[in-house]
């Protein structure tokens, strides 16, 4: 024979059952000493609740929170300072922003050259460089980079 839960019981016990659930427990509870006995003792236990009354020192408490808070909120609004101290900081802010912008984007292109290993443009005005002259090639603009590349892909060329 299965015994009623405990939420089951408490709720047959504060009547918050519906008719069909509640006769069930009923029919149960009358064959069945073990749950029997355990709906005496809850019944027992709320009705020793029932009877328990909180004493109070004689205040409000929801009279007091809401002066507590009438209190505290003219606090929070009344705050002037804290708008003159962004317009006051705002600009310091705004420059060093621009500042790491400009330091991320530098160190960014200065990095592409020592990672990939890309070679700075070099003018046009510049001699040969003396390893052209080694190798036998000669300076034209800037094929020379492209016959000299490391890699192939880059240049669009086919292996």
């Amino acid at each position: 024979m299965k015994h009623i839960d405990g939420i089951e019981l408490i709720e047959y016990v504060a009547g918050n059952l519906a008719e069909p659930e509640a006769a069930a427990v009923h029919e149960h509870i009358t064959a069945c000493d073990e749950c029997s006995r355990r709906v005496q003792e809850a019944a027992k236990l709320s009705d020793t609740l029932g009877l328990w009354e909180v004493e109070t020192a004689g205040h409000n408490v929801g009279d007091r929170v809401v002066a507590l808070a009438q209190q505290a909120q003219p606090e929070s609004v009344q705050r002037p300072a804290t708008h003159a101290r962004i317009k006051r900081l705002l600009p310091q802010v705004l420059r060093v922003a621009a500042s790491i912008i400009i330091a991320v984007g530098l160190g960014h292109k200065l990095g592409e050259y020592s990672v990939t290993g890309k070679k700075p443009p070099i003018a046009s005005s510049q001699s040969q460089p003396e390893y052209l002259a080694a190798l036998g090639l000669q300076w034209s603009s800037e094929l020379a980079w492209l016959v000299l590349e490391d890699d192939p892909a880059e240049t669009g060329a086919e292996q």
